[in-house]
């Protein structure tokens, strides 16, 4: 079963169960935060409109008690200015005649621009008018604008005739000659007013001292008590602001309506974000959650799969270690095997190149010996005649060429026993001078010149018993390539010299024989490759030489000499103190020449 399975089947199993917790608890704090909101967030909303609302209810007071004002203000002294100040002797010489007294109060009338303007008697009785209304008048109202002058004050008086007209009265004394004659009342219509008061989004009422309602925005409201009417009896969703009205003794008051309509919609609007919100941002926690636990059960499906795919690889690798180990094994034994046969081939090679020089190595012990049986019969003679100093000369020469046969039995012994494992300091120069004494018999014929240019104090790392064999093999090969060429006006020669590179040795062998063709140089190395006739060699010296240097991690290279024969350069690592032998597994170092 697949990771995408097995989540699948547990979300749908324990999806619920498993985040009933997270969800309770998001209801939890949308329930949280919404009261919050609403206890919080409404109760400052509201506050900063009712604010607002009162700012607006202030300036609309302010503003609407100005138009009260400016329209009562221009008619308030108007009676005093014409009823004490004016000449109306030559308008009102009678003042019984009514319709004198009406002709001269249409004038004033108009050059004024009041409702009305009337002519009182002291007891309130309407002696001429401007208009021929007057009979609408209340006579109450009329009577204390009459009785006011009487008592030394400016008469006002709001007149109220019925729900659509609503006037003001102001009065003075009307005198003649400094005797007042009657009162002398302007009326002003308050219809102006009530029209801006109206036009206001605003409720504006304007309260007299009995607490009657006097002017409005509203008609009907007018002529009413304010707790008479139910719009005052909840003002929780209104701003209120009052002032005085000194000049006529009312009391003004804005009500600015608090629209919460706005305000409950941000709220709610507000409230659905958060809400919102608080599920997206649980969304996006349980989403998670549930990716997490995805993550893990896949994670342990991977880690199964792993585990049994270790196991079953395991096995695998075991057999498969078994096997490479038995391979490594088998490899082990046959490059043993390789080794044994390459020092048996080596060492076959050796002893074939002694059994080659067999015939001169008997000539140089035979002429020893012949010599020693000479001078010891002569001894034997001598010591008959007593001369004993000449016998013991001729013993000293019998003991010289004794000591001849053991230094040639010992370079031969040396040279045929097989080589000890490992490398340790090698002196070339030794291993040179062996060589030498190892082909001179078989130079005699000829007598090539062999120039030995290696002297003390050269040192390699490697095996001096390969290295003479190197040096042998060699020396051989060039002196049958000399021999086998037709001698010239020049010497024949061969010559051995060691230059030193760093921390390598080079060691240059070259003669002046006919050389190795380019067609030949890239496969003289190989085994049973010769160019000597048949039965006057194997074909093994060559491949020999290339593998002891291989084997010491040298470097050999053929190329022409400047005589026209061959060159061989080897190349060897230089001894030091602290050289190691480039095979570990070849022994400790042993062989030092």
């Amino acid at each position: 079963m697949t990771a995408t399975k097995l989540y699948d089947l547990d979300r749908k199993r324990h999806y619920w169960q498993r985040n009933s917790g997270l969800w309770l608890l998001a209801a939890v704090l949308a329930v949280g935060a919404l009261s919050s909101l609403f206890e919080i967030g409404y109760r400052q909303g509201y506050e900063r409109i009712l604010e607002q609302a009162q700012r607006q209810a202030d300036y609309e007071l302010a503003l609407q008690v100005q138009i009260l004002e400016s329209r009562l203000e221009k008619y308030r002294l108007l009676p005093v200015l014409i009823g004490r100040h004016g000449d109306q002797r030559n308008w009102l010489p009678d003042l019984v005649d009514g319709n004198v007294g009406s002709v001269w109060l249409r004038q004033v009338r108009y050059l004024s621009g009041a409702q009305n303007v009337l002519l009182l008697a002291k007891d309130g009785r309407i002696i001429a008018s401007a208009q021929d209304a007057e009979a609408s008048l209340p006579a109450l109202e009329l009577g204390k604008l009459a009785q006011a002058p009487a008592q030394g004050v400016l008469g006002r008086q709001y007149i109220y005739v019925d729900q659509e007209t609503q006037l003001y009265g102001f009065s003075s004394d009307l005198q003649i000659n400094g005797t007042a004659r009657g009162v002398l009342v302007f009326l002003l219509d308050l219809a102006p007013v009530f029209q801006s008061w109206t036009l206001s989004a605003s409720d504006i009422i304007a309260q007299d001292a009995n607490q009657l309602i006097t002017l409005s925005s509203e008609q009907q409201w007018i002529g009413q008590r304010a707790d008479q009417i139910d719009f005052f009896t909840d003002q929780t969703a209104y701003a209120r602001a009052e002032m005085a009205v000194n000049t006529i003794g009312w009391h003004v008051a804005v009500y600015e309506p608090v629209d919460e309509t706005a305000l409950i919609r941000q709220t709610l609007l507000s409230a659905v974000v958060l809400c919102m919100l608080i599920i997206m941002i649980f969304i996006l926690l349980i989403r998670r959650r549930e990716q997490q636990i995805k993550t893990v059960l896949r994670d342990k499906i991977y880690a199964a799969e792993l585990e049994r795919q270790i196991k079953h690889r395991t096995v695998e690798l075991q057999a498969a270690n078994l096997h490479l180990t038995q391979e490594v094994h088998d490899r082990r034994l046959a490059e043993q095997q390789l080794k044994t046969t390459q020092q048996e081939l080596i060492h076959s090679a050796k002893l074939a190149a002694i059994g080659q020089m067999s015939t001169t190595l008997s000539h140089e012990y035979n002429q020893p010996l012949a010599t020693m049986r000479t001078y010891a019969e002569n001894a034997l003679r001598l010591l008959k005649l007593d001369k004993i100093a000449t016998a013991e000369d001729n013993l000293q020469r019998i003991i010289a060429q004794t000591d001849r046969l053991g230094n040639l039995s010992k370079v031969l012994m040396s040279f045929a026993r097989k080589p000890a494992s490992g490398f340790t300091r090698v002196d070339l120069n030794a291993c040179v001078e062996e060589a030498i004494m190892l082909v001179q018999p078989r130079n005699k014929n000829r007598a090539i010149a062999l120039t030995h240019q290696v002297g003390e104090g050269y040192y390699v790392l490697g095996n001096g018993v390969q290295i003479s064999q190197i040096l042998l093999n060699l020396l051989t090969n060039a002196i049958d390539a000399i021999q086998g060429q037709t001698p010239g006006p020049e010497r024949d020669s061969i010559t051995l010299r060691a230059a030193l590179d760093g921390d390598r040795l080079t060691l240059t062998i070259e003669d002046s024989g006919p050389g190795i063709d380019t067609d030949l140089a890239a496969v003289v190395f190989e085994p049973f490759m010769t160019t000597k006739e048949s039965g006057q060699g194997l074909g093994l010296g060559l491949s020999v030489v290339k593998d002891i240097v291989n084997d010491h991690q040298g470097e050999l290279r053929l190329s022409t000499a400047a005589a026209g024969g061959a060159r061989f350069d080897i190349s060897l690592q230089r001894w030091s103190n602290d050289s190691h032998s480039p095979d570990h597994a070849q022994g400790p170092l042993t062989h030092d020449r």
